[in-house]
Parts: structure tokens; sequence; C-alpha cells
């Protein structure tokens, strides 16, 4: 490949208007998903030419040729397989209707299946393939749960028992003086420490300010998970001698969005809605509905219309119902793919400026970059009774946003 006129061919390319850009986008795309595909062919060549050289290693072949890791080798050598596992996938890459990371979200699903039910998965091939091409990121990760959980012999119950052996945590001291904690968790428990910090943190920060807390909303959401975390392992070290009880908050409470029918038979079919946030895998319903029993998770049965709640402006803040129902419409920013978890409650009508009420007609989930642009770079929101939502930037550019789907119980 002469880089030269590469290079030249794409500077060359006229950038006239909007469509031109659209279209550009779209042949990098297509280019990007060729690439992959000729990556994975190249080191299935190389492993053939290994017969004659036993000394080499195909993945430090990719990776010296890339300048990359063998960690990043590694990821084409994962590609190489779930193609193999589900040629209609691979066929999609080879033809550059979808791109190496929409194989990865496939790989990353089917971790840990038999060879029983991966071979479940693979008579969905085409479903896959089709999926993989169309669909967006979150629609994409929800077909491959329902696919891999449809498949699997006993829910993921397996692989879940594998998951637990593995959690670890270990802590170390940094060259910084900083004392340093890294765990990794099996989903279950991971899921329900994770409920126990953000409950944590709201019942600690939800009115309450942190003097030192860094100003940057991500820094400062990660340093108030820090005292969330010393808050919970405090109280727990302490309450038994005399000292208060943990705080109510401190309990696990997690937002699961199930439907009816797979909550009550306790089962998967093949239109089950499971969601415990995005990009996770491998819950199985009976540990949903073991959560359900105890009070830990609040199941979210979904309808058409969502959930109705209203508070008028009792509070300013939204409350933790009003944000579950709000989780149920949206599982990302209203405005872009930033995951709910990430984003705040916004009053379309501005609570201090236009009086607007804490009701749930009001309330909208921003991600804090479209936060700020709405506070503070002059756009302008409108939120119709079906939640259409229109969005009018300065220069009056306006842009008109669907109502968010949820699908029925």
């Amino acid at each position: 490949m002469d880089v030269g006129v590469l290079r030249r061919t794409i500077r060359e390319t006229a950038l006239v208007d909007v469509v031109a850009c659209r279209r550009e986008l779209e042949q990098i795309r297509c280019g990007r998903g060729l690439l992959d595909a000729r990556e994975v062919e190249v080191l299935g060549r190389l492993d053939e030419l290994t017969a004659d050289a036993p000394t080499m290693m195909p993945e430090d072949e990719v990776a010296k040729a890339a300048k990359s890791s063998l960690a990043a080798a590694g990821k084409v050598r994962t590609r190489r397989k779930a193609c193999a596992a589900v040629p209609e996938l691979g066929d999609a890459l080879a033809n550059g209707d979808v791109t190496g990371d929409r194989v990865d979200a496939f790989a990353k699903a089917a971790s840990g299946l038999t060879s029983q039910e991966l071979a479940r998965v693979a008579r969905q091939g085409s479903l896959i393939a089709a999926s993989a091409a169309n669909l967006s990121d979150r629609e994409f990760r929800q077909t491959l749960e329902r696919v891999v959980g449809s498949a699997r012999n006993d829910d993921g119950r397996d692989l879940l028992a594998r998951q637990r052996r593995a959690t670890r945590l270990r802590w170390w001291h940094g060259r910084d003086g900083m004392w340093n904690l890294s765990g990794s968790f099996d989903p279950v428990r991971g899921t329900e420490l994770e409920g126990r910090l953000r409950n944590t943190i709201e019942a600690l920060f939800h009115r309450d300010t942190v003097d030192d807390a860094p100003v940057d909303p991500i820094e400062r959401q990660d340093h108030l998970a820090a005292l969330a975390l010393l808050a919970i392992t405090t109280t727990a070290g302490t309450s038994g001698s005399g000292s208060s009880a943990a705080p109510s908050s401190a309990v696990a409470d997690v937002t699961v969005i199930i439907d009816a029918k797979t909550l009550i038979e306790g089962r998967r079919h093949q239109d089950s809605v499971v969601d415990a946030g995005l990009g996770r895998f491998g819950l199985p319903v009976e540990t949903i509905r073991r959560w359900a029993c105890l009070g830990t998770v609040t199941p979210v049965v979904v309808a058409h219309d969502g959930v109705r709640l209203y508070l008028g402006r009792e509070t300013r803040l939204a409350n933790r119902a009003q944000r579950r129902a709000l989780r149920v419409l949206y599982r990302t920013c209203a405005l872009c793919d930033t995951p709910f978890e990430h984003t705040q409650a916004h009053h379309v009508s501005w609570y201090g400026r236009h009086h607007g009420a804490t009701d749930i007609d009001n309330l909208l989930p921003l991600c804090g970059r479209h936060h700020h642009l709405v506070h503070e770079g002059g756009w302008h929101l409108h939120l119709a009774p079906d939640r259409t939502l229109t969005v009018v930037r300065p220069g009056g550019h306006t842009s008109s946003h669907a109502p968010p789907t949820a699908k029925a119980a």
C-alpha cells in the first residue's frame, strides 16, 4: 500500500457540506472495518506459516508491525475466534459493514460460554450480524444480551460461580504517598457494592457540600465515591462497639429493568428485558428474583408510558424514585450515549429562573457536558408531553429528538 497515495486521496476529498461530511464518515467506517478484517486475515495466515517457522509468534509480528502491545495484538486473536464462531459476523466485517469494535462486543458477551452454548448463539448469526451493522451500540449490546442469555444452559449461574472465585482485592502505597485500592468483583456483589456506594453518596452529599472536593464533575464524583466507601466501612466497623449503626443508605439498592413474565416465571424468553446497567452481561434471573425478595433490587416492570411522579416545587433536587422513573425511560443522556448513571436530572423549565417544578414531566437526564451547554452554553430545550425533545442552539439551529422508547411488559 502506497501511504503517500492514500494520504493524497484522503486530503483531496472535498468536504463541501454536511452531506459530504456524512458520506466521508460512512466511508471511513467502512474502511476501518475492511482494515480490521484484513488484520484478522493476516493473523490467520501467520498462524499457517508457523508450520514452516515454529519459532515465530504471530501476535508478536502483529504487535511489532502495528507498533502496539501484545495485549492489543491479542485482541486481534479474539476477533479471529469470534469471526470463526459466527461466520456471518466475520462476513460483515470482511464486507466493511461492521468494525472490529462490534466483534469485540460480541466476544465479550460470549465469554465463558461452553461449546454447546456457543453453538446455540451461532444459530442466531444472521441476527447478530444484522444487528451489528444496523443498530446503535446500546441496542446491539441489548440484542447480544438476549441472544447469549437465551443460549446459556443455566442462565449464567456457572459463569457467575467462576466470577465469584475470581473476585480479588489488593492495596498498596504509591510513590506519591497515597494509599491505593484496586479490586475486581463478580457482577452480583459488584452491583450490590455499587448500589451501596450510590445510596451513601446521595445520603451524605445530596444536600451538603464538600469543601475540598474537586470542581471537575467527574473528579468530584470519584472523590465523593471514595468518601462514601470510607463511610460504609467506618460504620460497618464501629456499629458493634456502641456507635451508631450503618446508615440505611449503605443497604444495596439496585434498579433492574425487567419484564413481568421473566420476573414472575424466573426464566428468560425470546423478548426478555433484563437490564441492570449498560454493558452488563450474565446476571442470572434468579439472582434478580432473590434481590427482589430481599428488597435489595427495585424491579421496574417496563410499560409503554413509564412512570408518572409529581413533587411540584416541594424539593429542588430529583429524588431517588424520580431518577428510577427516568432510568426506565432513558438508558443514557437524552442527547448522547453517556450512560444514565453518569447523568444529572435537569429541569427543562429551570427551577430557579423559570420556577420550573420538580415533576417527572419537567426532568431530563443530561451528562455533565450537555448540562453545561444548556446552562452556560446558550442551548434551549423544549420537552413535549410525549417527550419529543427540541433543542435550539445559539444561532437558531434547531434539532429534534424522538421520544424514548420503552418496551412493554
